[in-house]
């Protein structure tokens, strides 16, 4: 703090405060709520609100024909899957325990006291949930409208009154009831979804701006590469890399059902779109809400895509810092750091997601979906 009033006195302004780095929100104090190390209340909130989520998800099993002829929505069933799915993850892995541990990886690395750190830390979490609040918006309006609209312009003139009641009562409690809880339930796991991460890539900035500081001072003066410097360097990477360790317990099935839930609307919307009536209200209305989950996907997809970048330019960097000194010590230790293993969230726990892996990932997402023709046929 007192380097800070110092630069405040020199440059002759002020620098903007910043809080601590916390994690600590209101969408992560629910989660935590409800998570699988509350209280005896946390655990049956949970056991409502999942009641309340599977009424949503599972509206469209409303639809599946029991006929002669077995027909059914492929999507109706995947849906209430993958949303239950990411509800068990979070409330298992996403708990007091993981946060304790996370804090205690983020405290051992001490660099919260660092001006920058703090500012990157907050800039950055700052845009990424406005981001996150126009996206969940916009969505949310566009479907309030378009379900009412909808259910508006329904023909109900047949149906006797007593039916038509009932289906005022199920739509109405599903859309004011249901869907608010269900928007705020996935809006919370989205924010963690964006935190996590960005605490992540603040540890690495961290690093990089060290490694640039060293090798800034190493081109004008080879002499003043210090051996002390590098291992200090070397040990918070080395702590940094357990800090995403840890993350990714829970980033890593995220990322996997996420992806899974974008294939799945992509899937479904290319076939509706080629193969089923709809009206020109309901396909733009498809295409528009695809959109929004693509828009969302890309953004945190973003996010953790930038730690193994960040890490890849820190090693970049610590190369750098070979070719400037001749010292044995000193190369030792930057070939220690050289052969550390990478730095980045996992997909599924199966392989790193880096820019190349993510690319494959699309490929296969796009051949599926140009191959939809031949499976339909």
């Amino acid at each position: 703090m007192p380097y800070i009033n110092m630069q405040c006195f020199v440059r002759n302004e002020g620098l903007k405060h910043y809080p601590k780095v916390s994690i600590d929100s209101i969408p992560s104090k629910f989660q935590l709520l409800i998570s699988s190390t509350s209280n005896t209340f946390g655990k049956c909130l949970f056991v409502f609100i999942m009641l309340i989520l599977n009424l949503v998800h599972c509206r469209a099993l409303l639809n599946i024909s029991l006929d002669s002829i077995f027909s059914v929505n492929l999507r109706a069933l995947l849906f209430p899957v993958l949303g239950n799915g990411m509800f068990i993850v979070f409330y298992f892995r996403y708990n007091h325990k993981l946060l304790e541990q996370i804090d205690d990886h983020w405290n051992s690395l001490q660099i919260d006291f660092d001006y920058e750190t703090r500012k990157y830390f907050w800039t950055h979490k700052t845009t990424y949930r406005r981001l996150t609040y126009i996206v969940y918006i916009l969505a949310i309006v566009l479907r309030y409208c378009y379900e009412l609209y909808k259910w508006n312009n329904a023909d109900r003139s047949n149906l006797p009154s007593h039916i038509v009641f009932k289906q005022s009562f199920v739509f109405y409690f599903l859309l004011f009831i249901c869907a608010p809880i269900a928007y705020f339930k996935h809006f919370c796991q989205t924010c963690i979804h964006v935190d996590l991460p960005i605490l992540a890539q603040t540890a690495v900035q961290f690093n990089l701006i060290k490694l640039n500081k060293l090798l800034n001072e190493a081109t004008k003066n080879e002499k003043s590469l210090n051996i002390d410097d590098v291992q200090n360097i070397r040990h918070k990477y080395l702590l940094t890399c357990r800090l995403v360790d840890k993350i990714n317990e829970i980033i890593s099935f995220c990322l996997f059902f996420m992806f899974i839930n974008f294939l799945v609307n992509s899937c479904n919307l290319c076939y509706n779109l080629l193969y089923t009536e709809q009206s020109q209200l309901t396909k733009w209305y498809n295409v528009i809400q695809n959109s929004f989950i693509f828009t969302n996907n890309l953004v945190y997809t973003r996010s953790t895509l930038k730690i193994h970048e960040k890490s890849q330019e820190s090693l970049a960097t610590v190369y750098k810092l070979s070719l400037k000194t001749n010292s044995i010590r000193i190369l030792n230790e930057i070939s220690l750091f050289l052969n550390h293993e990478e730095i980045g969230f996992t997909f599924g726990g199966m392989f790193m997601l880096t820019t190349s892996s993510l690319s494959t990932l699309f490929s296969i997402l796009i051949t599926i979906i140009f191959a939809l023709p031949s499976f339909a046929t």
